[in-house]
């Protein structure tokens, strides 16, 4: 793995503790059944109080998404407390911006990014943000695949990997941002 991730156990456990990250446990890995985006959708919805399985969505779980598809798919379900919107970052402020509310329990995010620019190999993935270690800038990806379990990166490697193409849609990647009014 490239030093870029930090499963550190101090940082870690820190990041736990935050109250968005808290509310994830325990959290739901990705299955035969259901991949990364709807695992991910459930995860958010089990975390703020919506009973769900591997797979909320009336379509088959094992399909790639695009993260408007995530959202599309992810409103019916909300709580009418709840919405969803798509943020598409122009650059890694945009996105410390966005993560300084993750922190927040009016706020749920879901993060569409490569693997590549973090891991050095793989393609798009989905994965809640657990929470925003703002003093040390670290987001804790709650990454739903459990062959990588929950990790630490840094804001500007995250970007890096959310400023690239989906190849379903050809759009940028960014967050499912989920809000409490």
């Amino acid at each position: 793995m490239l030093r870029s991730v930090s499963r550190e156990d101090a940082l870690l456990e820190k990041a736990w503790a935050l109250p968005s990250a808290q509310k994830y446990a325990p959290l739901l890995s990705q299955s035969w059944r259901s991949i990364c985006g709807p695992t991910s959708v459930a995860n958010v919805l089990r975390s703020i109080g919506v009973k769900s399985g591997n797979n909320p969505f009336s379509r088959f779980g094992v399909r790639a998404m695009s993260l408007d598809q995530i959202a599309d798919e992810s409103r019916p379900l909300l709580p009418s407390e709840w919405s969803v919107h798509t943020v598409r970052l122009p650059s890694v402020g945009a996105l410390r911006e966005e993560l300084h509310r993750a922190n927040q329990p009016t706020h749920r995010f879901i993060v569409n990014f490569s693997r590549q620019p973090i891991f050095g190999h793989g393609g798009g993935h989905h994965s809640p943000i657990g929470g925003y270690l703002e003093t040390e800038d670290l987001v804790l990806v709650l990454d739903v695949n459990a062959g990588y379990g929950p990790w630490l990166v840094s804001a500007q490697k995250l970007f890096d990997a959310v400023n690239t193409f989906d190849r379903g849609d050809g759009q940028s990647r960014g967050l499912a941002r989920f809000d409490r009014t």
